[in-house]
Parts: structure tokens; C-alpha cells; sequence
């Protein structure tokens, strides 16, 4: 990146010194050399195994030739002539796979100081330009070793909206990063907003806040469940108007799903609020009384096990869930499913973050209650299984802490969910760009896009718990992690 470029970007962003140091520091490479033209190398992947992620299909011993922070060509490694001056890798035959995509993301979860008591991550982050970039440093060691080269944050404090402008620019020792400002929220009498709330008064006032996001240089918003009807209209309409990605979540029946799709609402966060918006308040209410009887007064982990419950009273087979589901399927919408944040509690997933208070607690449940959770949970993971087979586009999301070794979780719950670990993989490449609205730089080695590459050490195809071995990790072009 060129000073001129970093002086146009502050200008954009109405950025201070301060940020605009922070910028430039975030924007080189561990070398301390400027990622730009001067910098662009050749680098070649050699005898790979090629995962197409369009046919969800393997194309054997190919030569994947890079230049810069590109992919220039993807050919027959035996019509491949070497080039001068060209780094190379020879794959020896692994599996190669775009780079992994998190599309749910919380910046306050990589650095969590404390725990707000109805749960959460709170971050109390300093703004100096050093520690933008420190910050940055520890964020990039979560993710990268993982395979995942891009992450959207969907609601974060706007604090710290000089950090999220200065990671947003890409370089090679970290994800691209693409941030949202707040989950959009309506003012309620009374209540503390969470810190990654942006609270509105009306819709006037949520357009207001989408136009100022926009003029700040963001391009995605979150659209959040405490957003009324009203106001969420205002929202969304003012977002599409100024080209924005829009992503939401509907919960609860304040904002209904049906009215959301109709309104052309295309992407939605967490696969339980299907089952959720499918039932009647009576139903939501019944559910909830029934936790805090089971649970008692503190509810230790209450959210977990009250999300499942609705499903446990659902059942596998509630027509109201297949019709929503049917009707997803026929707008074209797309669905981030979140299951490691309710399997971890439950010791279903390959790993568990260590309990970061009473809301998580989930070693308090008694023997009987646990299994009536995982019962909950088996029906929420057919219902995932069936937006699958119904044609809904899923992607992997996180939204919780370890967040790099979460999202290779998320793609084992997914297949142990019943879904091909072929289709698996599509979700957490191809299915992330379309959920970010970004097909033309992620999820598909093709000319022209990205060069942000993972080399499986172990095939995930013969093998689903292979994602969590060792893996080659190439981010714009550069090897930054073999």
C-alpha cells in the first residue's frame, strides 16, 4: 500500500494521525514491506487436488499459479512451465480448497475483559495505533492457523470503529476482515443496551445511522431482533438503497421472518430462529416459563437449554418449520446456522471454550436436564439437515469464542447434521462469499480471484475430522502457515 493510498483512505474515513498510523501499520506484511505492486510475487501450488467448489468435485494434479494477491491461472500440472523467479509447493497430491470463510464474527469475543450479566463479551479496547495493530496480531493467530483468510463481523461496539476501519484493509498476515458497525436495535424504556448494540429511536432515526455507517466506508449492516417492525423497515430500505449487504436476526416474533422476506430480506443469521419464528407467542412464552422452572432463579446456561426447548416442543416434524423452510428455499435465502455455540455446552462438539460465567454454565444442568437439551438439539440439526436438502445456501458462522477453531467445529456439526462433508466444504468457501455478497473475490479457485488457498494436510473428504489436522494456509498470495 502506497502513502498516498493510506493518506486517501484517511481522508475517506475522516481519520485522524492516529488511525491513519494504525492504518498503515495494518496494512504490511510481517516483513514491514508495503503489500502493493512492488511487492507482487509469483507463487505456484504444484500436484494439487483441486476442490471445485461449483460441482462440489475434485479435479486431480493441478498447478495453482498466484500472482500478487491473485489467482492467475488453475491448469493441468502437466501443461504447467515453470516460471522464472517463481515460488513454488508441491502438494504432493493434498487436497486444495479456497480459503475459509467466518461469516459471524464479534471482534469483542477475541479479546473478552468481562461478561455482561445476560451474557456476552464486553472489550475494553485501547485506540492507540500500536495497539490496533497488536490487536490485530492476536486476532490473525486465532484464524489464520485455521485455514480462515475472511471474516465478517455482524455487530460490534462503535468505540471501536477506528480499529474495524484500520483491520478492513487487507494484507497477508491477517483475514480480510469486513465489518458492520452495531447490530441495529430499537431504544426500549428501561433497558441497557449490549455495547454492540446501536440503538435507534424510530425509523427515521435507523435511517439516519445506516447513512452515517455508509459515509464511514461500511458496506454491511445487521439488522437485529430487538428491531421493530417499523424501524427495521427503515433500516433495510435505506441499506438497499445505498447498496449495502444486509444481513439479519429475526427472533422472538418482534420482527417476523415472513414479513422480512417479503421486504427482500436474503440472509439470515442462526438456524434456531426458523424454529422460533414458527411457533405462536403462547408457545415461545410456554417454552421459556418451562426453562426457569427446570433451571431455577440464576438459569446457569438458560439460553442454550431455553433455545432448545422450543424445539423439543416443535418436534421433528412441525409443518409450520417445513413451510417456513420451504418458503426460504423459494426466495433465495440464505441461512448461517450457529450449531457449535449449542453443541459445545452439550459435549458434542469436537471442543469446548471454558465457561465464561452463569449464562454458559452448562455443568450445572442435572444429568436428566442435559439430555433433554441434546434431544432439543438433534431436532434442531434435522431441521438444519432439511434447509440443506430444500436447496437454502448455508454458510459458516461463529459467533462465539476460539473463533478459527470454531469454525472447523461448525463444519463437523454440519456433517454429523446428515450433509455431505463435499457439500460441508462448499458452505464454508462458496457458500460464505455468497452470504457476503463477494462471489467475485472468495470461495472458487478461479482466475481472478483471491489467492487464499488451504492445503489439507489429511483429506476432510475421506476423512470430516481431517479439518482439524495440519494444513498449509496461503493469504493473498503469501505461505502464512505450513
Amino acid at each position: 500500500m502506497s502513502i498516498d493510498h493510506v493518506r486517501r483512505l484517511c481522508t475517506r474515513l475522516a481519520a485522524g494521525p492516529m488511525v491513519c498510523a494504525a492504518i498503515a501499520a495494518c496494512g504490511r506484511s510481517d516483513s514491514g514491506g508495503a503489500v502493493s505492486g512492488q511487492q507482487r510475487h509469483s507463487l505456484v501450488v504444484r500436484h494439487a487436488t483441486v476442490f471445485d467448489t461449483r460441482t462440489a468435485t475434485t479435479l486431480s494434479d493441478r498447478a495453482i499459479v498466484m500472482w500478487g494477491d491473485r489467482i492467475e491461472r488453475v491448469v493441468p500440472d502437466s501443461a504447467f512451465r515453470p516460471l522464472r523467479d517463481a515460488e513454488e509447493i508441491d502438494a504432493r497430491g493434498r487436497l486444495v480448497t479456497p480459503g475459509l470463510i467466518d461469516v459471524h464474527h464479534h471482534a469483542s469475543y477475541a479479546f473478552p475483559d468481562s461478561i455482561t450479566p445476560g451474557g456476552g463479551a464486553v472489550s475494553k479496547l485501547i485506540m492507540r495505533s500500536d495497539s490496533i495493530a497488536a490487536y490485530r496480531a492476536r486476532w490473525a493467530a486465532m484464524y489464520l492457523p485455521h485455514g480462515v483468510t475472511a471474516v465478517r463481523e455482524v455487530g460490534g461496539d462503535d468505540r471501536y470503529l477506528d480499529l474495524v476501519r484500520a483491520w478492513s484493509l487487507p494484507s497477508p498476515d491477517a483475514p480480510d476482515f469486513i465489518a458492520s458497525g452495531g447490530a441495529i436495535v430499537s431504544h426500549e424504556e428501561g433497558r441497557i443496551p449490549y455495547t454492540g448494540h446501536a440503538v435507534v429511536k424510530d425509523s427515521a432515526d435507523a435511517a439516519r445511522l445506516v447513512r452515517r455507517y455508509h459515509q464511514g466506508g461500511l458496506r454491511d449492516i445487521k439488522l437485529y431482533w430487538r428491531l421493530r417492525e417499523p424501524d427495521y423497515v427503515g433500516a433495510f430500505v435505506e441499506s438497499r438503497r445505498l447498496g449495502m449487504h444486509v444481513t439479519t436476526h429475526v427472533d422472538f416474533g418482534v420482527m417476523p421472518m415472513r414479513r422480512a422476506i417479503e421486504l427482500g430480506v436474503r440472509h439470515f443469521e442462526h438456524a434456531h430462529t426458523v424454529g422460533i419464528q414458527a411457533m405462536g407467542s403462547d408457545e415461545v412464552q410456554r417454552a421459556w416459563a418451562h426453562t426457569r422452572e427446570e433451571l431455577g432463579a440464576d438459569l446457569p446456561a438458560g439460553f442454550y437449554w431455553g433455545v432448545l426447548e422450543h424445539f423439543n416442543m416443535l418436534g421433528a416434524n412441525d409443518a409450520r418449520v417445513s413451510a417456513l423452510i420451504s418458503e426460504l428455499a423459494r426466495s433465495g435465502a440464505t441461512v448461517t446456522p450457529t450449531l457449535h455455540i449449542f453443541a459445545q455446552r452439550l459435549g458434542l462438539a469436537p471442543f469446548a471454550s471454558q465457561s465464561s460465567g452463569t449464562f454458559d454454565r452448562s455443568d450445572a444442568w442435572t444429568p436428566a436436564q442435559r439430555e433433554r437439551a441434546r434431544r432439543g438439539y438433534e431436532i434442531l440439526a434435522s431441521y438444519v439437515r432439511r434447509m440443506h436438502e430444500a436447496g437454502i445456501p448455508l454458510a459458516v458462522g461463529t459467533d462465539w469464542l476460539d473463533a478459527g477453531r470454531a469454525v472447523l467445529s461448525e463444519m463437523i456439526m454440519l456433517h454429523r447434521a446428515g450433509i455431505p462433508m463435499r457439500d460441508v466444504l462448499v458452505m464454508a468457501t462458496r457458500g460464505g462469499g455468497r452470504v457476503l455478497e463477494r462471489e467475485s473475490d472468495y470461495g472458487v479457485l478461479e482466475p481472478g480471484r483471491k489467492a487464499q488457498l488451504v492445503i489439507f494436510d489429511r483429506n476432510p473428504l475421506d476423512d470430516p475430522q481431517a479439518v482439524l489436522a495440519g494444513k498449509t494456509v496461503i493469504k493473498d498470495g503469501v505461505i502464512v502457515r505450513d
